[in-house]
């Protein structure tokens, strides 16, 4: 009996060294499993693990914070999923750790909206404007900008240039622009006259034949749609440069007046062109004028090629300035083209013969104005 148990109980304790032996063995494997995990773990995913040290500040409550206990290890295993902030970290072993979330960059300012018009210059706008065939809107706006004296020397310039072009379709083309402020159409009633229909709008009937084509006034028809412009002219000649500005609605200075176009004139010799604001005299209009030479040339009928007035006269009147009490001075044209942008008349106004043919048909007699200024 005795030898039976002393077999049995070192059965036993085979057997319990055999457990403990397989426990322990399982332990270590396990041990190393998880240490494998931790090394071929992936840098992306949605729930990596950072080893960091993290230097931790007092807690936000008003209490004291507990002491950590002794063995508190100092580098803290976080499982938690990374989320984009930048905190104040310190790597535990940067060849073992992943990086840390960068923060998102801050977005740069939005640039302006290049569509704003608003934010673009007078010139750029009028210039797209006009690209579009939106030829108004594009006057409008270097018009506006003229008048209110903002613009550089060379932007005023560069305007005028720009309106120039504008108002050779607006005004001088036989397009019509049925919005025009300054002109529109109008539907001819029965018995009306083109010579009436001139002078109800300011403009020469000569002025308003040519804007609609008309070679014969008498044939003109009740209902007709006629091509209109509001005037009367104005001109302003700038002693200065040698120009001829042309105006709508007024002179420089009114906030009404819209530049047309300009033109290049010659003046008196001895700067002998008097300054001020003069009027186109009534009846002093001449076609091919008779040229009554002050130099003792006698007599030069207007067809003689040697008439140095050209084919058109435009009789002139001071009422302002030093303009005021002059006698005999006017806009003619000239058989000396060489002469334009030079002081060599008398004291008159020249233009090249081309040129004034078109005036001569703009200004009106009795209304529209001419300002000669230094």
């Amino acid at each position: 009996m005795s030898r039976t148990r002393h077999r049995v109980s070192r059965a036993l304790i085979v057997l319990l060294v055999i457990t403990i032996a397989l426990g322990i063995v399982s332990y270590l494997h396990n041990l190393d499993r998880s240490t494998a995990a931790e090394k071929d773990a992936p840098a992306g995913g949605d729930a990596p693990v950072v080893v960091t040290k993290v230097e931790v500040g007092p807690a936000p409550s008003s209490a004291s914070p507990s002491p950590a206990p002794a063995d508190e290890p100092d580098v803290l295993v976080s499982q938690t999923p990374m989320i984009p902030v930048a905190p104040v970290v310190q790597v535990a072993d940067a060849s073992t750790t992943r990086p840390t979330a960068k923060a998102p960059p801050t977005p740069a300012p939005a640039e302006p909206d290049s569509s704003d018009a608003s934010n673009e210059p007078v010139l750029v706008q009028s210039k797209s404007k006009m690209d579009a065939g939106k030829l108004l809107d594009a006057r409008k706006l270097l018009n506006g900008a003229l008048n209110a004296g903002k613009l550089s020397e060379a932007d005023a310039r560069s305007a005028r240039q720009m309106m120039s072009e504008i108002n050779h379709t607006i005004v001088f083309s036989s397009k019509k622009f049925a919005d025009d402020k300054f002109g529109g159409t109008y539907s001819v009633k029965p018995g009306q006259r083109l010579s009436t229909i001139a002078a109800e709008h300011d403009i020469t009937w000569e002025f308003l034949a040519r804007l609609n084509g008309i070679s014969d006034p008498a044939k003109m028809k009740a209902g007709a749609n006629l091509k209109i412009i509001n005037g009367p002219f104005h001109a302003v000649v700038d002693k200065s440069d040698y120009t001829m500005d042309l105006y709508l609605g007024g002179t420089p200075g009114d906030t009404s007046a819209m530049y047309v176009t300009t033109f290049r004139v010659g003046l008196g010799s001895d700067d002998s062109t008097p300054t001020g604001i003069w009027m186109v005299e009534p009846q002093k209009k001449l076609k091919n004028p008779t040229y009554y030479s002050p130099r003792g040339e006698g007599v030069i009928a207007g067809d003689d090629p040697k008439n140095p007035l050209g084919e058109f006269w435009i009789g002139l009147t001071g009422i302002d300035g030093h303009a005021v009490g002059k006698a005999s001075y006017g806009i003619h044209g000239t058989i000396e083209p060489e002469s334009i942008g030079k002081m060599e008349s008398l004291g008159c106004i020249r233009m090249l013969n081309e040129d004034i043919a078109r005036v001569y048909e703009m200004l009106v007699e009795g209304k529209s104005t001419v300002v000669v200024k230094d």
